[in-house]
């Protein structure tokens, strides 16, 4: 005889949907704040109470709909139940009296997210009121604990204690309070930013409706006076042109509004593409600084989703610049290719170190053909219901991996694809291509003196190209240019480095021929190759990356690392191929400064315009080949992430100095023999480290010690009560002293170079609050580098 039973469900269910599911403290918040979203508020406060002591509280306060005793018990306490999805959430709202004129699609619809209070905190007391007539406040109190006394007990045994109320503790006119105490983490200061930076990132303002209204507010009183100091530091940095004074009162502040506006600004500084998908069609725009370069209209081939929106932005040096200065920090440590879900955003997607598109795999694939999670930002907004697009429900993990996710990622590559054929095949650097698309390195620059037959497209050519083939598709129904098109172009290949070289060739090469003004050009030129200067310096963080990470070396690496990272015992090919680009680009780079200089020689001595041309030939070479070596790394496969590592900064500089530098046959000796020197030290500052940006920094002190024809070169630690100082000491030409107050300015230089070296070693010192002087010496140069204990 069959009869009907029925599953039991242990209490310990409560820690599976809860604190094991939700295993981040900043996903716990994200949860709950998706929830406020979806409770149709319009504001939503994070507050941090007394966190500094035993009885700290987690606070999050919304104005939303609230929820009726009859809420509580069918909506808040029915596990897994989700009235979003089930689609009675909004109809029982349908006379919602706020300002939202819009209906939201919901961010949540899993009915677990409410278990995230579980992974802040044992105690949760609820307190909502409902915007309705009559509405009474109620509340509930939940004990975590109780639910993991006992995992025999079944869940549905564990009670919360209810409440109704005859006056609000937090003063509520509508919406619910969420108070969560007896904390599981510490919190402090840096990781209130952390919070900061990745609430903004949580909602994008490009996605959200203009009639729609969504503010999220971050309050920690304990720290009001750190944001106060801040905002002083903050005023300095705008003074030196390191911070846009629109971020004075936000940049490394924890308390106040929650903004991200780095979209909208990004949008007039460089190339970007965005895409909508819709019922039966795909429209495609190609933007240039603001301006539109085509438009084009396809057929729609997915039938399993739409009112999706794709935007992708290339990052070149401009939008780089912009980033840095308007959120504080590299757009590498920003993030690349977010997700959001009706407003809200989907892990890990554009996770700094997360690549779920496989971007970088790709890149690594393609060389210089790709571009990776380094090269681009953007989003993809998923609006309305698309369900075919699932959360896991673990979180952090991203959607479900649907056939509708697949075409997601691969419209994602289509789009990227039509960004990639212009930044890479038209515009980078001005370059020429050859007819397989690849870049044409060959000295030959000027229009017809390449060999017989050969074919150098110029910038307008290949646009040609690019139009020619995407309006000839057949999926295409409809297509736009802008009549400016040409103009912009022109513009950008005029920018270029090997551009302005030829302009160069060309205004020498006319009968109006104006010394000053080639004079100005060269400086240009100078400017490029700054730029180019960067690209070779990412080279190197690569590599170097490469070889702390490589997989098959990892376990061993460990070790060597923490005795001497750069130990001669280790001849792997990654340490081989950076030294050996090391030695190619510092000896290329010395080429172009002595052709610039000979070049200058030649016009003030009124040399014949064709020998002038000849200097720029040589020039417009090795600017090639520190391209060409740049690539190097990229078609090599290197790494493309420089993440920090946790060593002993003085046994990593010490190692550094002594099997890169002091070495007969290290490329500093090429042109004479130079003493190095590094006293023994017992002395230890274990740290997190960028690698690359310690050895940039040695590496300029060097460099400028081998120009001023240094023949000693003394380095040393000593340690006083609150720092540790290295001495960086030469017995070269020295430093005037009418102008020992300006070599740290941008662009200031007593050895007729770009004047960046110092510069750039006193910003990357200020990321980890150090800083380097200037001392005084009779003889030669010497330098203090001073870190903090």
């Amino acid at each position: 005889m069959q009869k009907p039973l029925q599953f039991k469900i242990s209490s310990a269910l409560k820690n599976i949907i809860g604190r094991d599911l939700i295993t981040d403290d900043f996903i716990a918040v994200f949860e709950l704040v998706k929830n406020s979203y979806d409770a149709h508020a319009t504001r939503v406060e994070v507050i941090f109470e007394n966190i500094y002591s035993d009885n700290g509280k987690i606070i999050i306060k919304d104005n939303g709909k609230g929820m009726s005793y009859q809420d509580l018990l069918d909506k808040w306490l029915f596990v897994a139940r989700s009235s979003k999805k089930e689609g009675d959430e909004e109809e029982s709202y349908k006379n919602y009296r706020d300002k939202i004129k819009v209906k939201r699609a919901y961010a949540g619809a899993k009915g677990i997210g409410r278990f995230s209070c579980d992974r802040l905190g044992s105690e949760l007391y609820l307190e909502t009121l409902k915007d309705e007539e009559n509405a009474k406040i109620e509340a509930l109190v939940t004990d975590w604990n109780k639910f993991e006394e006992d995992s025999n007990n079944e869940f549905v045994n564990v009670s919360v204690l209810h409440e109704t109320l005859k006056k609000s503790s937090y003063n509520l006119t509508q919406g619910t309070v969420l108070e969560i105490s007896n904390l599981h983490s510490e919190w402090n200061r840096d990781k209130f930013q952390s919070l900061k930076d990745s609430l903004a990132r949580l909602i994008n303002p490009s996605t959200i409706k203009d009639d729609d209204s969504f503010k999220i507010f971050l309050s920690i009183e304990e720290e009001q006076g750190n944001d106060s100091k801040q905002i002083k530091k903050n005023k300095d940095l705008v003074e030196k042109g390191k911070l846009d004074e629109s971020e004075v009162d936000y940049f490394n502040i924890v308390n106040g509004e929650i903004r991200n506006p780095i979209f909208e600004t990004l949008q007039l500084k460089t190339s970007y593409i965005e895409s909508d998908i819709k019922k039966g069609f795909i429209t495609t725009t190609l933007y240039e600084g603001g301006e539109l370069v085509y438009k084009i209209e396809e057929e729609n081939p997915y039938s399993d989703f739409s009112d999706i929106h794709y935007s992708i932005y290339f990052l070149n040096q401009s939008a780089k610049s912009t980033f840095t200065r308007r959120m504080g920090v590299q757009p590498v440590e920003y993030g690349h290719i977010f997700v959001y879900k009706n407003g809200l955003r989907v892990y890990p997607y554009g996770e700094r170190g997360e690549d779920p598109f496989k971007m970088d795999v790709r890149k690594s694939q393609g060389y210089a053909r790709n571009l990776g999670t380094r090269e681009v930002i953007g989003y993809i907004s998923i609006q309305g219901t698309n369900d075919n697009l699932k959360e896991t429900s673990s979180r952090g993990d991203g959607f479900i991996k649907t056939s509708a996710y697949f075409n997601l990622e691969k419209q994602f590559y289509e789009t990227l694809k039509k960004l990639e054929k212009y930044t890479i095949d038209i515009t980078d650097w001005g370059n020429f291509l050859s007819d397989d698309d690849y870049i044409n390195i060959n000295e030959s620059f000027i229009k017809n003196e390449g060999t017989k037959n050969e074919r150098i497209f110029d910038v307008n050519e290949n646009l040609s190209q690019l139009i020619s083939s995407i309006s000839n598709s057949k999926s295409v129904t409809k297509f736009e240019v802008s009549p400016n098109i040409l103009r912009i172009l022109d513009s950008k290949s005029e920018k270029s480095a090997q551009g302005t070289l030829k302009k160069l060739s060309e205004k020498i090469d006319s009968d109006d021929f104006d010394k000053e003004e080639v004079k100005k050009t060269i400086k240009n030129v100078e400017k490029k190759l700054s730029d180019l200067k960067s690209r070779k310096e990412e080279a190197e963080e690569e590599a170097l990356q490469k070889y702390i990470e490589n997989e098959e070396l990892k376990t061993e690496l460990d070790r060597e690392i923490a005795e001497k990272l750069f130990d001669k015992s280790v001849e792997g090919r990654e340490k081989k191929d950076l030294l050996a680009l090391q030695h190619q680009i510092i000896h290329t780079a010395g080429n172009i400064t002595w052709s610039l200089d000979s070049l200058v020689d030649s016009i003030n001595s009124d040399k014949p315009k064709e020998e002038l041309i000849e200097d720029i030939k040589d020039i417009s070479l090795e600017v090639q080949r520190i391209v060409s070596a740049s690539r190097f790394v990229t078609m090599a496969g290197f790494n493309t992430q420089a993440e920090k590592i946790t060593k002993d900064l003085v046994s990593f500089i010490n190692d550094y100095v002594i099997n890169i530098y002091q070495p007969a046959d290290s490329f500093i000796h090429s042109k004479r023999p130079i003493k190095i020197s590094i006293k023994e030290t017992n002395l230890k500052k274990v740290m997190k480290f960028r690698p690359f940006e310690i050895t940039v920094v040695l590496d300029n002190l060097f460099s400028n010690s081998r120009k001023a024809k240094s023949t000693e070169i003394l380095l040393g630690w000593t340690k006083n009560k609150s720092n540790l100082v290295l001495s960086f000491k030469d017995n070269g030409n020295g430093i005037p002293k009418d102008i020992v107050d300006k070599i740290f300015e941008f662009r200031y230089s007593n050895t007729d170079g770009s004047g960046i070296g110092l510069y750039h070693v006193e910003s990357i010192l200020e990321k980890y609050n150090s800083e380097i002087e200037y001392v005084p010496s009779k003889k030669g140069t010497e330098f203090h580098i001073i870190f903090p204990l």
